[in-house]
């Protein structure tokens, strides 16, 4: 913001310096590095909106991948926990770090998978992330095959919703639609009523 304010003022000088601006050009110029100034200043929030946006965008898909991978390794069997963990580990970019950790952990005997899980589930502040890591607890300390049918329940989960949306969105177009529709028609009865207006007007005269 300061950049663009001093870079504004700066341009200011110059012109006037050389004196190729008129009083009512300088105000112009003034209210646009006033206006310039406080739009750059939102610059930076809205780069990092954007990226932010993306990222999570890109962890949504990256995780459905590896739900994906989870439901296909462990639906083979006979199928080891640390086989399907490896293969998510080796096509995950944005949990890869996470994926890595997890199988560190199971690897130890000497160290308390429960602890380290519920500690995970803490500090993992997005609800999606956090269900799946949860699927991956249960599927190692209690019951891999409820673990492979809760991530298969999402994807039902998911299919429906999406159902839903597709159906709210072809009820927006029909209503829009239908009042459009309703618009246009009455713009063209006015239309076409009103030259019979204007001769009743004109024969009341």
């Amino acid at each position: 913001m300061i950049g663009a304010f001093f870079t504004g003022v700066a341009v200011i000088i110059t012109d006037l310096i050389i004196g190729e601006i008129t009083q009512q050009e300088l105000l112009i110029k003034i209210i646009a590095v006033i206006i310039f100034s406080c739009f750059a200043f939102y610059i930076p929030v809205l780069f990092r909106f954007l990226k932010k946006s993306g990222d999570n965008s890109k962890k949504r898909k990256e995780l459905r991948f590896l739900k994906k991978i989870f439901v296909m390794c462990g639906s083979i069997k006979p199928v080891d926990y640390m086989q399907v963990m490896n293969a998510m580990h080796e096509r995950a970019v944005c949990y890869k770090q996470d994926i890595e950790n997890i199988m560190d952990i199971l690897r130890k005997s000497n160290v308390d998978k429960e602890d380290f899980f519920s500690e995970l589930l803490i500090n993992t502040k997005d609800i999606d992330s956090k269900l799946f890591y949860e699927k991956l607890f249960i599927g190692f300390l209690y019951d891999f095959d409820l673990a492979i049918r809760s991530i298969e329940g999402d994807f039902l989960q998911e299919k429906r919703a999406y159902a839903r949306f597709i159906k709210k969105r072809v009820n927006l177009i029909h209503i829009v639609g239908v009042t459009g529709l309703f618009v246009a028609m009455t713009i063209l009865l006015m239309y076409m009523l009103k030259p019979w207006l204007n001769s009743m007007n004109f024969q009341q005269f």
